[in-house]
């Protein structure tokens, strides 16, 4: 998943984050109660089938205020907060426990659907599986946006895995050859390290992974992006065959894939790829308006 972050990159979602609670404060914007527990209202809109959002794995709703009140949709936007955020409350261990809670939430909101559903990061599991259990329910789910979400790299196909190894192995060389021996040396031993992690995280344990270190601002949303973590490795999507769009930005890590429909393809049959500016984390920031304006356009196709 997208959620394994590096030092930086936490540091720029807390960032990120803060950014938000300032917004929300200078009154900006405001985040209100939907009057219904776990869910909250991150724009408000003219009625209408209205579009929930499911939070990355910190579970932080101020992360993606930004994103969804940038939104050009008539419909209100309402954000589902994971269980485990409030005091007392214990995380929901699995992914399909994740999606009856959303789902639980939503229908308070709104009982018959139609359910359109965005989700971030590890979040878009979830949103995945919720499409999945309504679908199957018979509620109508004429969307799911996707917003650079990616299952377990242990059930990536293996010429995905190839094409990352390969065009790594190829950017190494061209550095190395213009490095001295030490240097070199130096640089091979910490590129396979490197190798070897990545390979522990798609299934082949050579060396130990790292313990994952859960992130989050406060103790319970590091109690849901450890649950959450955890879910989304042992997350299996099953075949799913409604309509998808997923939102990739720009900037792709070099461990990632370059086409998202390697690894989805195997279980959409009904997948869109668009492309934003910005990156995994930036989507929520400096480049919230761009993927903003992206995301309503989609939603606007999707009511045809």
């Amino acid at each position: 998943m997208s959620e394994r972050l590096t030092q930086q990159d936490t540091a720029q979602l807390f960032r990120s984050v803060h950014a938000a609670r300032s917004w929300a404060q200078k009154g900006i914007g405001a985040l209100e109660s939907a009057q219904i527990p776990g869910c909250v209202t991150l724009k408000s809109g003219s009625g209408g089938p209205p579009v929930f959002m499911l939070p990355g794995a910190a579970g932080s709703i101020l992360q993606i205020a930004p994103l969804a009140t940038a939104m050009t949709v008539p419909e209100p936007v309402y954000a589902i907060k994971p269980r485990g955020m409030e005091l007392g409350e214990t995380p929901c261990e699995d992914l399909a426990e994740m999606a009856r809670h959303a789902i639980n939430t939503m229908r308070r909101v709104w009982p018959a659907g139609p359910y359109l559903l965005i989700g971030y990061s590890a979040g878009g599991l979830v949103a995945l599986e919720v499409a999945r259990q309504l679908a199957a329910a018979g509620a109508a789910v004429p969307l799911v946006i996707l917003l650079d979400t990616y299952p377990s790299h242990e059930i990536w196909p293996f010429l995905c895995h190839v094409e990352i190894i390969a065009r790594q192995s190829m950017r190494a060389l061209r550095t190395i050859c213009r490095m001295g021996p030490r240097a070199a040396a130096a640089d091979i031993m910490r590129r396979l390290r490197s190798l070897l992690l990545y390979l522990a995280a798609s299934g082949i344990k050579l060396v130990a992974p790292p313990p994952i270190i859960a992130e989050g601002s406060d103790a319970a949303s590091r109690r849901v992006h450890l649950a959450t973590y955890n879910a989304g490795e042992a997350y299996r999507p099953s075949r799913y065959d409604g309509s998808v769009v997923f939102v990739q930005p720009e900037f792709i890590p070099n461990l990632e894939p370059r086409s998202p429909r390697r690894v989805w393809g195997q279980f959409l049959s009904n997948l869109t790829v668009r492309q934003v500016r910005g990156s995994h984390l930036g989507m929520l920031d400096e480049s919230a308006v761009a993927a903003a304006a992206e995301i309503s356009r989609c939603l606007d196709e999707a009511r045809g």
